[in-house]
């Protein structure tokens, strides 16, 4: 179980990490510049997790940003399931929530395909599942090219919380950018990550 200690707190991955995630191995979080700027906004309130795979973002969310919850995003059983054991070995359960589900405009399954292995995924609109959340400051969006199919199913939520997002966008930004004006929002200029998964930072418009 790799464990380092960032920040004055001890932190725990339940389980073995090789490729992306190798830098858990390290003492480091996945992404960790990435997560350090979010830290850097001093945003409190809660964030959403869009995407939440094994829960290296929502786990930083909530130990070492100013949140009060965090909610995640994971249609992947296996993902999910390693997500909550991660939390847990960090006591941080009763802070983040993970939906068994994936976003997007209407409610479909999804053929998503990561090893050699067919799932089908449940997705549904932001607006259907958080009809009337608010106090939501920050969205963080990773989910494999379906992230202006998510912006748009959550038209009404990010009018009424007008959250810092950053969504990835794989290959061409264009249709991110897009789904994002159609919602009011912006591409700020601000990228971050590498060239195999750019996050674009977006703001109201």
């Amino acid at each position: 179980m790799p464990n380092f200690e960032y920040q004055g707190k001890h932190v725990e991955f339940a389980g073995t990490y090789t490729g992306s995630y190798d830098c858990i191995n390290q003492g480091k979080f996945y992404e960790q510049a990435f997560l350090e700027y979010v830290r850097s906004l001093k945003l409190g309130g809660t964030y959403l997790d869009i995407g939440t795979n094994i829960g290296n973002h929502a786990l930083y969310f909530a130990m070492f940003c100013d949140t009060q919850k965090v909610i995640g995003f994971e249609p992947m059983a296996s993902w999910r399931e390693r997500a909550l054991a991660n939390l847990r070995a960090n006591g941080m359960e009763a802070k983040v929530d993970i939906a068994p589900f994936g976003l997007s405009d209407r409610r479909e399954q999804i053929r998503f395909n990561p090893y050699g292995t067919e799932y089908l995924l449940q997705c549904l609109p932001l607006d259907a599942y958080l009809p009337d959340l608010t106090g939501v400051t920050f969205v963080k969006m990773d989910i494999e090219g379906s992230e202006p199919k998510a912006l748009l199913g959550g038209r009404e939520f990010f009018r009424r919380n007008r959250p810092v997002i950053f969504a990835e966008g794989l290959g061409d930004p264009a249709p991110l950018f897009q789904a994002a004006e159609l919602i009011g929002y912006r591409h700020t200029g601000k990228t971050m990550g590498g060239k195999s998964s750019p996050m674009y930072e977006l703001l109201p418009a």
